[in-house]
């Protein structure tokens, strides 16, 4: 499916979910509701989505002194966590990283929590991404969303750098709860939807470099706009009957955002620290180059 921004108004969404699917937005006073195709280019941006690993040679070796035995991915970095049970919520809270925009096409970064997307097609998911806009490519702009792939993004409201950002994903009586707060200015939304496909094999703590697709079929990873650091904290997750516990309690992976090069080896894009409690923080190394894409996991 084509991942479009859609047109929200408050208690309604057209053309977000899987067949057969059903869905509930509501946004508060005061938040722009927007269904921006938010694009530097005449693309349109698609944070989220499942990982893109990849093969480089060699790669998870020469990371794993960083941060463990790490999975290496082309969009993805942060951490995920998986169970034997299925997961039921995850949680994070990150000051909106300020980004630096050299004047270069095509640059994004988006921190957002999920579930699913690590082992399985489906991404329950929402956050913010930061971007470079204007005509010269030099204005920096940052947007809320959420998203339900392979249905497309959906835009809720600005966000400033520097603003306290809260994200969660619950599951509860069959359903999905979306929740994007900024606590900083008071604009939130929540979004509701069933969707019958959805494993919750996994719980994610992302920052990524999203994609643009011009069609169905053609879609291709943004470089990653320079973010400096951000640190992802008070992350949490619960499993089906456990409590509500920190990444650290769970068995979490260290994912490496790199870059293979076409005359082998790679180049990293971002680093990500070893937890601290259940916080980790990612520093941006360099912004890659626009690689195409097919979306979902390589097992």
């Amino acid at each position: 499916m084509r991942r479009l921004f859609t047109i929200v108004t408050a208690g309604t969404l057209t053309g977000l979910l899987c067949a057969g699917a059903m869905a509930a937005t509501s946004v508060s006073a005061g938040a722009s509701v927007a269904g921006v195709s938010a694009s530097v280019t005449g693309h349109d941006i698609k944070p989220g989505g499942p990982i893109v690993r990849t093969s480089a040679p060699g790669a998870a070796a020469q990371l794993a002194g960083r941060t463990g035995l790490p999975t290496i991915s082309e969009n993805w970095s942060g951490y995920a966590a998986v169970a034997p049970r299925k997961f039921t919520y995850v949680h994070s809270t990150f000051i909106q990283p300020k980004i630096t925009c050299p004047g270069v096409t095509n640059q994004v970064t988006s921190n957002w929590v999920g579930l699913d997307g690590f082992t399985s097609k489906t991404v329950e998911q929402d956050g913010t991404f930061g971007f470079c806009g204007g005509s010269a490519s030099k204005t920096p702009q940052y947007e809320a969303w959420y998203e339900l792939f392979p249905a497309g993004s959906v835009t809720v409201f600005a966000v400033n750098a520097g603003d306290k950002i809260s994200v969660s994903v619950k599951f509860a009586s069959g359903k999905f709860t979306l929740a994007v707060a900024d606590l900083t200015t008071g604009k939130k939304a929540t979004h509701t939807a069933t969707c019958g496909a959805c494993e919750r094999n996994s719980a994610e703590w992302i920052i990524e470099r999203p994609a643009f697709c011009t069609s169905s079929t053609s879609c291709f990873l943004a470089e990653l706009a320079d973010f400096h650091t951000t640190t992802m904290g008070d992350n949490q997750a619960q499993v089906a009957g456990g409590k509500i516990s920190g990444l650290a309690s769970f068995g979490n992976v260290p994912i490496d955002m790199i870059q293979p090069l076409k005359a082998g080896g790679f180049i990293s894009l971002d680093t990500v620290a070893a937890l601290k409690g259940s916080a980790f923080t990612a520093t941006w190394d360099r912004a890659g180059s626009v690689t195409p894409i097919q979306f979902g996991p390589r097992r």
